[in-house]
């Protein structure tokens, strides 16, 4: 089975970025040691690769590559704490091509959107559908989601991730 991880980068505080990318190399060996063959994401699969490249080609080819790995990935991982463009088009792209999802986020004040009202032009005041403020709502209507969790603790997270891979794995096994 081939595993894509996908995580926001570009919006994720500087004051986290280090602790959050380690969680992230340690979420993808996770996914490694429950015995998956490949597991791919963009620090180690097309980042680095990309600072080689001329500045002018830098976007096309993160989009390209990325959409490649994405594509051929037999399941996603969506780590989703922080808002990014390119984990939503990352989750369309698997949702486009029936690629099972685990959807994990991280609940703490750092991450929550607080709520929100607004006037429309007809005078109608309204409350911006949030859920409970962690992941957009549409996001966590894909139909590609296979498990969605919600975690305290890096570890927790690690943990819930790899038992669901395990269970997907194993249904897989039965079709």
């Amino acid at each position: 089975m081939n595993i894509y991880v996908s995580c926001p980068l570009t919006h994720v505080p500087r004051n986290v970025f280090d602790k959050y990318t380690s969680f992230i190399h340690r979420l993808a060996e996770g996914a490694r040691l429950s015995g998956q063959q490949h597991v791919s994401y963009a620090l180690v699969s097309s980042d680095p690769q990309l600072a080689g490249k001329p500045i002018d080609e830098r976007a096309r080819l993160c989009y390209l590559w990325d959409r490649d790995l994405v594509e051929r990935a037999d399941l996603v991982i969506a780590e989703v704490s922080y808002p990014a463009i390119g984990v939503g088009i990352e989750l369309q792209i698997a949702e486009s091509k029936d690629i099972p999802i685990i959807l994990c986020f991280k609940r703490s004040v750092e991450t929550r959107a607080a709520s929100v009202s607004y006037e429309n032009p007809d005078h109608t005041r309204h409350t911006l559908q949030i859920g409970e403020g962690y992941v957009s709502l549409m996001a966590l209507g894909l139909s590609a989601i296979f498990k969605v969790i919600a975690y305290d603790r890096e570890e927790e997270a690690i943990a819930n991730v790899v038992e669901a891979i395990r269970v997907i794995t194993k249904d897989e096994r039965r079709a």
